[in-house]
């Protein structure tokens, strides 16, 4: 299979799962500069994702997100893990850890499809930084919580 075809899913699945979740995590946020940091990923993974399956239809080829039952596994446990708490410092945790595995999963997909074009090798290095600025952006929202006796 065509490696630039492969890298390019890889990347639509990718952004479209992180932009659906910081959607969901926008619906619960009641901190603004949370917020602000949720819409400027949300925007950005929106962005990677147009780029990809712009790509993927120039070649011809029909890009598809993640399966319904693998967005519908993300929604409830995102509705279960923000359900006790919604507060930024976990928001900022919940999305570290997602954007930690979109990390390993896009490096490991780059890495495995070396023949990929140069367009789609792009978009996968640009993902990857981004995720990674993110998370150094979002550990300033990480505060443990501290129980004073």
């Amino acid at each position: 299979m065509d490696q630039t075809r492969i890298l390019l899913q890889s990347i639509v699945e990718n952004a479209r799962m992180g932009a659906d979740a910081c959607g969901q995590l926008l619906d619960r946020c009641a901190d603004e500069g949370m917020r602000q940091e949720l819409t400027r990923e949300w925007a950005f993974y929106e962005g990677a994702a147009r780029s990809a399956e712009d790509q993927l239809q120039a070649r011809g080829i029909r890009p598809h997100p993640k399966g319904a039952m693998a967005r519908m596994g993300m929604w409830m446990g995102m509705q279960f893990n923000t359900m006790t708490d919604s507060s930024a410092s976990h928001m900022a945790e919940i999305t570290i850890q997602g954007a930690s595995m979109g990390v390993v999963e896009i490096t490991k997909m780059r890495n495995s499809c070396p023949d990929a074009s140069a367009e789609a090798q792009g978009v996968a290095s640009n993902l990857i930084t981004q995720q990674q600025e993110a998370i150094e952006r979002l550990k300033a929202f990480l505060r443990e919580k501290v129980v004073v006796e």
